[in-house]
């Protein structure tokens, strides 16, 4: 008898049925394999206890810790581990998960060479490698990492040899970090290629001196670059500017030479801006409304720079930290800077500056916490408001010829930890505050005209006084916990040297008295 067609097609589906069915699980619990290889060896550290394959043990795709499976296919394409600690090198059987879109291995511990088995990993996005002990140049041929990779982070290693031009062949590469390892030669020009790149680090290597490449000006995307400490020369490039997408730039502690293009800070989206330590020169010129206006940290320090600090700067009302220190700026302290409302750290030492501190300094700027404005040719009183914040940890002003007294605010100031007024023609008494209220940690008052007496019992927190050359009476201090120095020679103390001194400062490593009314003997 005939057989209906419609059997003949109910068991051909039975029959595909059949054979996909097990070919579907096979696979899954060939990459279950995969991964239990890959726990043994690395030792199955306990934070792969998920991974197990005993009897009732769920699925790898919806159970264990770290592994995630594609919805459709049902293979690993994802391996994400960061900050697990593993023993040993990079296991082969990962390049078996040839599914695999993600594999984050950031601060693992792992060794070895790079792994040449991730080319296998056609599907590769994200490789992430950072922060592991692996070694050995990074092979000729990287290039082969596949066309689909964006994401490349091996920084924090010890990768040695130069940077492989074949990097230039990931076309669609967004990040790239190879900053922190031991790498030599010059940044290769053939990186001007990558021109989707969004993020490039490269810092802190043992690069010799060579110029920025000129193809870099292609870089259009970048939003963030890293490359402090490359050895790069030659003029500041310019075509920098025309990066619109930056958002943080660190060209520091290289040898750029020139000026700082007006237009760098018309760059609209510019938050961090790291240009210390360089051989820039010239004036800071700004045309017009500084663009950049979300400016968050200007860091120019340690360079040549000429002229007056820019008003401008006070307009900018998201930043934190202004670094100017140790370069030939002129003029006054903008006083637009005294009413920045987002700044914590105000670095000017070691310029040419004169007039007065803006009066206003420390009134409208609630987490201003470290002023340093020390070696400059400054002059007037310190603002009275300067602690108004009550916030504020260290102010350094020493080597400037500032007079007047310590206003009540900064004694008063209850977060105090560090002042630095040393060298100046202040006067006046000290207020008994000053030793009370605060937690200083170190006071520097020598080389001034300041009257008063010492309290018997210091902050305990305090471990340098240095108040010679004062004007200072009465006796001294008979406790100090953690008192390291005290430097207090050409004053007018008097009085017997406590017997119990050393007992009340057992940490004194430094000890100067001379040239006071003291007597007795120094334990």
């Amino acid at each position: 008898m005939a057989v209906p067609g419609y059997l003949h097609l109910l068991a051909l589906c039975l029959v595909l049925q059949f054979y996909l069915l097990p070919r579907h699980a096979a696979a899954q619990v060939d990459e279950q394999q995969v991964l239990l290889q890959i726990k043994s060896a690395w030792g199955s550290p306990p934070e792969l206890a998920s991974w197990s394959s005993t009897a009732g043990a769920s699925s790898h795709c919806t159970s264990w810790a770290y592994v995630s499976c594609d919805s459709v296919s049902g293979r690993v394409d994802s391996l994400a581990l960061p900050n697990v600690a593993v023993s040993g090198p990079v296991p082969d059987a990962i390049g078996e998960l040839t599914s695999l879109a993600t594999l984050n291995l950031q601060n693992t511990s792992v060794t070895g060479e790079f792994p040449p088995f991730l080319y296998n990993l056609t599907a590769l996005t994200y490789l992430d490698l950072s922060s592991n002990n692996l070694a050995a140049d990074l092979p000729a041929d990287i290039g082969r990492l596949g066309k689909n990779l964006t994401h490349l982070a091996l920084d924090n290693n010890f990768f040695t040899g130069t940077v492989p031009p074949a990097l230039s062949h990931l076309k669609n590469l967004k990040v790239l970090a190879l900053n922190r390892n031991q790498l030599i030669g010059t940044v290769p020009p053939e990186l001007g290629e990558l021109t989707r790149l969004q993020t490039l680090k490269l810092e802190l290597n043992q690069f010799g001196s060579g110029k920025l490449p000129k193809s870099f000006k292609y870089l259009r995307k970048l939003t963030t670059v890293w490359l402090a400490s490359c050895g790069l020369t030659g003029e500041f490039p310019g075509y920098v500017s025309e990066m619109s997408e930056m958002v943080w730039l660190d060209l520091s502690n290289n040898s750029f030479t020139g000026s700082i293009p007006p237009a760098i800070w018309n760059i609209t989206k510019l938050q961090m801006l790291y240009l210390y330590l360089n051989y820039l020169a010239g004036d800071i010129v700004i045309d017009g409304a500084i663009g950049a206006a979300g400016l968050v940290e200007i860091d120019v320090s340690f360079n040549l720079l000429t002229g007056v600090i820019p008003e401008k700067f006070g307009s900018l009302m998201k930043l934190r930290n202004l670094n100017l220190v140790t370069n030939n700026f002129t003029g006054e302290i903008p006083a637009s800077l005294a009413r920045l409302p987002s700044l914590v750290f105000l670095w000017l030492f070691e310029n040419n500056l004169s007039g007065s501190i803006p009066a206003e300094l420390g009134m409208h700027s609630p987490v201003l916490r470290d002023i340093q404005i020390d070696d400059n040719d400054l002059s007037g009183p310190i603002p009275a408001g300067i602690c108004d914040n009550r916030g504020l940890w260290i102010l350094s002003a020493s080597g400037n010829r500032l007079n007047g007294s310590i206003p009540a605010s900064l004694a008063n100031c209850p977060a105090l930890l560090s002042l630095q007024i040393q060298d100046n023609e202040l006067s006046g008494e000290v207020p008994a505050a000053l030793w009370t209220e605060t937690k200083l940690i170190t006071l520097y008052l020598q080389n001034n005209g300041f009257t008063g007496t010492l309290p018997e019992t210091l902050f305990w927190n305090m471990t340098r006084l240095y108040i010679g050359n004062n004007k200072f009476t009465g006796g001294l201090p008979v406790s100090a916990a953690r008192l390291k120095k005290f430097n207090a020679p050409n004053n007018s103390l008097s009085g017997e040297i406590p017997a119990g001194l050393v007992a009340g400062m057992p940490l004194l490593e430094e000890l100067f008295l001379s040239s006071n009314q003291l007597s007795g003997i120094i334990p």
